[in-house]
């Protein structure tokens, strides 16, 4: 439900009024969805939104966010990375710059540093236990293919290939993150709020690695958070995309080791946490946007079962996000419904009240949260058609540029003039005081 405040604008935009707290949730879809992100962020730089960032101390004093500050950052699989270098106070000119390759310039001040790019060697480190496995099993495959000739399929189905665990490791991200990126790697050491989801591979759990420790959620009760696991770690546990990657192994305080996969198998849009972390602003981010006939591309049948296969992976994305949405809006016009129907009927207003509170909290919904999707035009093609792990400068710059017409597009929608001005009054304020 909008938080409207007095008439709606004439232009007929939905007013978002005063908020206390702004997420910023991004999706998973490897280099793809991480250059689409950014593009997300530059169009919300652009209509006033700042990115809160850095460590939670400054002078020995804690960090608190402005108005129209985004201090919540919720990412699984490509989105943790993104989400990490906005937390850890990389500025959006930084990451755009990294990820186009460039040199930094020898003038110019960066914070904390010039963002380090990210490399093939560091996003595809070779799965050593399954480099082993098949130089052993290059000595035995002719055996296993005459064993199989002859109707033995079940020496086929036990050979060693078949029981790789993925290709690659997400070992070389965490490196990355962890000697090349961030400033600290606890997450209590950051003023943002920020929060890594993962998949637990030996349950059917899903894990947020916070700074908070916050009890199960009621509408996913296996749901876990874990505050005591480093932020890179989080990261290449939430990165470890099935078939292309292991799973990442993690050691409790207890030394057991756990296992985890890519953070979007249990849920896409995880805007839950931001909500759990007390936003009440959500924009959430994904580029999971099936392919819709074009006359000049024709049918995906044309294009191989590739087009195919991530096609059939976006509409059943597509499918679980649309049910969330929908049924969360369902939950608010009934609260709506009820509130109208007890102000009919006379119901008294601490009656009225009462009742809509104990259904908010059956219903697991909060009036005053509102969110907004952001996702690729259905028309934006070479959107869909784009390699997922390009490293591309101009893939990336194409990308990016298609996160921000669609952001754009998605935030005309949204009157933020109230937030502007509380945020205008603020700055002003400090500027009198001397930044004090």
């Amino acid at each position: 439900m909008v938080d409207r405040i007095g008439p709606q604008p004439r232009s007929g935009k939905v007013r978002i009024g005063p908020k206390k707290k702004i997420a910023f949730v991004c999706s998973g879809g490897a280099t793809k969805a991480g250059a689409f992100h950014l593009g997300v962020a530059l169009a919300l730089q652009e209509q006033g939104f700042q990115f809160f960032g850095g460590p939670a101390m400054r002078d020995g004093k804690p960090r608190e966010p402005g108005p129209m500050d985004i201090s919540v950052y919720v990412g699984s699989s490509a989105g943790s990375i993104i989400c990490t270098y906005l937390a850890a106070g990389y500025s959006i000119d930084n990451i755009f710059h990294s990820f186009m390759g460039h040199k930094p310039d020898p003038e110019a001040h960066y914070t904390p540093k010039f963002l380090p790019r990210l490399t093939y060697p560091q996003m595809f480190k070779m799965n050593g236990s399954w480099a082993k496995d098949q130089l052993r099993a290059m000595f035995r495959i002719r055996s296993v293919l005459g064993d199989a000739l002859e109707g033995n399929w079940d020496s086929f189905l036990k050979f060693k290939w078949l029981k790789m665990t993925g290709l690659f490791s997400t070992s070389g991200i965490e490196q990355y993150l962890r000697e090349d990126v961030l400033p600290f790697n606890r997450f209590q050491d950051y003023a943002a709020d920020l929060y890594i989801v993962g998949t637990q591979l030996n349950h059917s759990r899903k894990i947020v690695f916070g700074k908070n420790h916050f009890k199960p959620p009621p509408h996913d009760p296996s749901c876990q958070y874990l505050s005591w696991v480093s932020v890179s770690q989080a990261c290449a546990a939430s990165t470890a995309l099935t078939f292309i990657y292991e799973p990442y192994p993690i050691a409790d305080s207890a030394g057991n080791t756990h296992h985890y996969i890519d953070g979007e198998i249990r849920e896409t849009l995880s805007t839950h946490v931001g909500v759990d972390a007390g936003a009440d602003l959500v924009i959430a981010s994904h580029t999971h946007q099936p392919y819709h006939f074009s006359p000049e591309l024709g049918s995906l049948t044309k294009h191989g079962l590739p087009a195919i296969v991530i096609q059939s992976i976006y509409l059943l994305i597509e499918q679980k996000i649309n049910r969330h949405m929908h049924s969360k809006k369902t939950q608010k016009i009934a609260l709506d419904a009820v509130s109208r129907y007890c102000k009919e009927a006379a119901v008294g207003e601490e009656h009225r009240r009462r009742i809509l509170e104990i259904l908010e909290t059956e219903l697991n919904v909060r009036p005053e949260v509102d969110t907004i999707l952001i996702h690729p035009n259905p028309r934006d093609h070479r959107m869909f058609f784009n390699d997922h792990f390009t490293l591309s400068p101009e893939k990336m710059k194409e990308m990016a540029m298609s996160g921000f017409r669609a952001a754009i597009d998605a935030l005309r929608k949204y009157d933020f003039s109230d937030r502007k001005e509380r945020h205008a009054i603020g700055s002003a304020g400090v500027a009198r005081t001397g930044g004090r």
